[in-house]
């Protein structure tokens, strides 16, 4: 390999310098014959690793953890129980823009200790908005509370003035 094949870190931002090295990224084609590969040297730890550029419209993707436990959850058939997750198969990376070489021997992408998989948008929109309702629950009822006050909280032995959420008017305020 020469020198010339070799690009430096980047100092400092330079106008002499291209704008793909500004952003502390390089891409390099190394060739001695015997090792060939692209290689893309990120000094500034710019790029994703779990970015996909070439998403299908219809799906929502997400990297799920690759351990038995869970991915039997995350692919089972339950909606709101964290399920309903699907591995990407090799074809559907393909139609991804995802080179063959990226691929694992098993059909799947995998960055790290984690797959891709894929669920259909509607799924996935109706499973958001089920979860984001649960969680505002208990927000909804103290605000319900706030809002018209609830005598009933405290028991017996709490004197009176200080039974329950009471409202505005009720603390004469």
């Amino acid at each position: 390999m020469t020198k010339e094949n070799l690009k430096k870190v980047p100092e400092a931002i330079n106008e002499d310098k291209p704008e793909e090295e500004l952003k502390g990224v390089v891409k390099q084609t190394v060739d001695t014959g015997e090792y060939t590969a692209e290689i893309t040297k990120d000094y500034y730890g710019n790029i994703d690793p779990f970015y996909l550029s070439k998403k299908d419209p219809k799906y929502e993707y997400r990297f799920l953890r690759d351990e038995m436990k869970n991915l039997s959850i995350k692919t089972g058939n339950l909606l709101f129980q964290k399920g309903a997750w699907k591995i990407c198969s090799r074809e559907h990376l393909k139609r991804l823009g995802i080179e063959e070489r990226f691929i694992s021997p098993d059909g799947m992408l995998r960055r790290g200790d984690t797959i891709l998989a894929f669920m259909p948008k509607e799924l996935y929109a109706e499973k958001r908005e089920h979860k984001q309702t649960r969680a505002n629950a208990p927000v909804k009822a103290i605000k319900r509370l706030l809002e018209k006050g609830d005598r009933n909280i405290g028991g017996k032995d709490i004197h009176d003035s200080m039974k329950g959420v009471q409202t505005k008017e009720e603390l004469k305020m």
